[in-house]
């Protein structure tokens, strides 16, 4: 019954994200799954689902400035695991590209805020703390968007955003290596 149960919610979970894949870059078949845009990798302990996806979320230039990844963890083991920071990396035109950390990401963002939404502190236009508003709702949403590391729960899963440096979508082909398992990506020739 837990079985089905997993199954149905991976396929619901693969459905709705089908429609959120970056246009070019299709998984080529391999030692794992392929199932609408998403490559699917299965051990005995961790269920992966990895395709690149551009950010959904209100701040809409990470996607511009960034080439990013949506990945779904599920450990499948009874005990907690580990999940480390150097577990996803991508071989792009022959060049490893780690992913960007959430710091210099929010960073920059706060700095395009801080330079975009300078206000005369003398003038107090309700619009203006409207849209402030709007900038830290958006700001909330890619920190909670992004991929964590550390201990997965048993039975429990994690999803979320990884971003590359923008280069990466310039390669005919991507191999993104989740935790030392190379999954192939490449751009697809139909427009």
């Amino acid at each position: 019954m837990r079985t089905i149960r997993n199954l149905l919610t991976s396929s619901l979970l693969l459905l709705l994200l089908a429609g959120c894949a970056i246009g070019g870059y299709r998984p080529v078949a391999g030692d794992y799954q392929v199932e609408d845009g998403f490559a699917i990798l299965r051990s005995d302990s961790l269920w992966i689902a990895v395709r690149p996806q551009a950010y959904r979320g209100s701040y809409r230039d990470v996607s511009s400035n960034f080439f990013s990844m949506y990945v779904v963890v599920r450990n499948l083991s009874d005990n907690r695991l580990r999940l480390p920071e150097e577990s996803f990396s991508i071989v792009a035109g022959g060049r490893q590209h780690d992913y960007v950390p959430l710091d210099f990401i929010l960073g920059s963002y706060q700095q395009t805020l801080l330079l975009d939404q300078w206000q005369d502190p003398f003038n107090a236009d309700p619009l203006l703390a409207e849209t402030r508003d709007k900038n830290l709702d958006a700001y909330y949403e890619l920190m909670a968007s992004y991929f964590s590391f550390g201990e997965l729960q048993a039975g429990a899963s994690k999803d979320g955003y990884l971003f590359y440096n923008r280069a990466t979508s310039r390669a005919e082909e991507i191999i993104f290596d989740a935790l030392g398992h190379p999954v192939k990506f490449t751009k697809s020739k139909e427009k």
